[in-house]
């Protein structure tokens, strides 16, 4: 997978993690059942493929939707009553319980009126795990908690969000000093001291592998990793 691929899957499962802390109810209960709420909009498949979330499996799919941003949130709370929603800006998030006692989450991400929509959908068990150790690939810093993190075995890819006291600059600074000691070579140079930045792309030779890394103001930061051989 090319480089502007893995970045545009991390942003957008980042999206979809900080997403599910925002959802509330809307509308009151229908006969919906939500099996046709990824395909109702009649999305072009990417990618489907499974996922461990916190070692908990599930499935992911990413899609891309061709219909008018503004009109999608009046057509899905029409066909799904009973689910619940957020609504942003620039994305759409929705929650619909399965009967199995599954739910399904769908974020539709807009980049902009030349652009399709980006379709993300996860089917997820009733509760996930909470993670009890942080995975080796990931970078964090000492003073670490890990929120959540995922695994993608069809890419021997990483995903994950922990949460930190350290300012950013600071908390690059220490990750980058690590990851330099490990033969991660810093891409872009934000985390050199002059210029203070908030995120990296690393580069690793041997296994080739790629590691990008963001901390925001809140304390909250991502990262993810893949092996490209």
């Amino acid at each position: 997978m090319r480089l502007k691929n893995i970045i545009i899957i991390c942003i957008a499962v980042a999206a979809f993690s900080a997403a599910q802390a925002e959802v509330f109810t809307l509308w009151p209960k229908g006969k919906s059942k939500g099996q046709e709420l990824d395909t109702f909009l009649k999305s072009t498949a990417l990618i489907n493929e499974p996922v461990r979330i916190n070692g908990a499996k599930a499935e992911l799919k990413l899609s891309l939707v061709r219909i008018n941003f503004y009109e999608i949130l009046t057509l899905l709370k029409k066909k799904f009553p009973t689910a619940k929603f957020a609504a942003g800006g620039d994305s759409i998030l929705v929650k619909q319980k399965l009967p199995n006692g599954w739910h399904k989450r769908l974020l539709l991400v807009y980049f902009g009126e030349f652009f399709p929509i980006l379709q993300i959908s996860m089917t997820l068990p009733p509760k996930l795990p909470r993670p009890e150790r942080w995975p080796r690939t990931l970078a964090m810093t000492s003073d670490g908690i890990p929120l959540r993190y995922m695994y993608f075995p069809k890419r021997k890819s990483w995903y994950g969000m922990f949460k930190t006291s350290m300012d950013p600059t600071q908390a690059l600074a220490e990750v980058a000093s690590s990851l330099t000691a490990q033969d991660w070579a810093p891409i872009t140079g934000e985390s050199s001291s002059r210029y203070q930045g908030r995120g990296e792309i690393f580069l690793k030779k041997k296994p080739l592998s790629i590691m990008l890394i963001n901390f925001s103001k809140s304390g909250v930061a991502t990262v993810f990793a893949r092996r490209m051989k």
